[in-house]
């Protein structure tokens, strides 16, 4: 039949044990880099392992681990302008063919800033072709609007498509976005 009580419990305290003192030998081995079944012959680092166990804030371990290298990411994030301007990042609404006028109409839109007169540059690229247009800022409820520009005379393709704003307050650029003439 069924175990009696007191031996459950006995089992399970004892399957409980089993298991933290396994833990505590796979931690030891993985804080000096020793796998289990291999001692002496493990090339493995501490940090190779995955069950290494961080010591706590009160230890220090020493260790010829190199530090991890911070390599920086390029961000399309509005950055600190070395000219007290407010930057800001552009956003092109419009990248589009017009088959009808063999054009390519480009239009944005500049966030986190609400003022007209300043200039919206859009530079078109193809390889090393590079054609520019610009139109006026133009303030809207909540944002500054570049007027839109048609660009004629591009050659049939993909160009990179960018923005740049540029006034007396503020100042940045749109990340690149792609876009088909012809």
């Amino acid at each position: 039949m069924g175990e009696h009580r007191p031996n459950r419990i006995l089992r399970a305290v004892g399957v409980a044990t089993l298991i933290v003192a396994a833990a505590t030998v796979l931690s030891s081995c993985s804080q000096s880099g020793v796998v289990p079944g291999d001692e002496g012959t493990s090339t493995a680092s501490p940090a190779a392992s995955p069950a290494t166990v961080a010591p706590t804030p009160t230890e220090t371990v020493a260790s010829d681990i190199p530090a991890p290298v911070v390599t920086p990411v390029a961000s399309s994030a509005p950055t600190a302008s070395s000219d007290a301007r407010t930057a800001v990042v552009p956003f092109i609404t419009t990248a589009d063919w017009d088959a009808s006028a063999a054009a390519l109409d480009v239009s944005a839109i500049v966030p986190g800033i609400v003022e007209g007169g300043g200039t919206c540059t859009v530079t078109l690229t193809n390889g090393s072709t590079t054609r520019t247009a610009e139109s006026g800022g133009v303030a809207a409820a909540s944002y500054t609007g570049c007027e839109a520009v048609a660009v004629k005379d591009l050659a049939a393709g993909t160009w990179q498509v960018q923005v740049r704003y540029s006034s007396a307050k503020a100042v940045g650029t749109s990340k690149i976005r792609s876009a088909q003439a012809g």
